[in-house]
């Protein structure tokens, strides 16, 4: 009897990981596209650049003027007495330092505005992510860019699904 109970414990043991597996799918999404090329994401996206770009727009013309004297520093650094480069690259650093500062609020600002915002989308994400994962009866769905994954056959993919459920339930 107790041999018996032996092989039955043993089957059983041998063919639950063969059911589990068959019985649980897996599916990936990109979270990162679904921000981008959803309803809500879009409109994310849009009121973030409406309301940074203001902001955005002198520290960028600051950063262009600095590339140009940096190229023409580089370029003109070989006609120069060493007094002059010297003179040129304080005046450089200078600016550099004064941009830096000028950009760090404004930068820490946008991400935190980012992050709030994200949340916006990444809420509704969620619900689409398990209507899609109920309705292909998948298991698991992965984060196609944060897990690490280094291959990721592109049939497992949900995004565009995820994409279309969102914009579904968006107004």
């Amino acid at each position: 009897m107790s041999n018996r109970r032996l092989r039955c414990a043993l089957l059983v043991t041998l063919a639950m990981p063969f059911a589990a597996a068959q019985a649980t799918d897996i599916g990936s999404v990109d979270m990162n596209m679904v921000i981008e090329k959803s309803k809500i994401g879009i409109k994310v996206q849009e009121q973030l650049r409406k309301d940074f770009e203001p902001k955005a727009k002198p520290l960028g013309e600051q950063e262009q003027s600095i590339r140009q004297a940096q190229a023409a520093l580089a370029r003109d650094a070989a006609l120069m007495s060493k007094d002059q480069l010297d003179k040129k690259q304080a005046e450089l650093k200078k600016r550099i330092d004064a941009f830096e500062k000028a950009a760090a609020p404004v930068q820490q600002e946008l991400m935190k505005a980012r992050q709030e915002r994200s949340e916006e989308v990444l809420a509704p994400a969620q619900k689409a992510v398990d209507a899609v994962a109920k309705q292909k009866k998948l298991g698991m769905i992965v984060e196609r860019n944060q897990s690490g994954l280094l291959f990721v056959d592109k049939t497992l993919d949900i995004t565009d699904d995820v994409i279309k459920q969102m914009d579904a339930n968006t107004k």
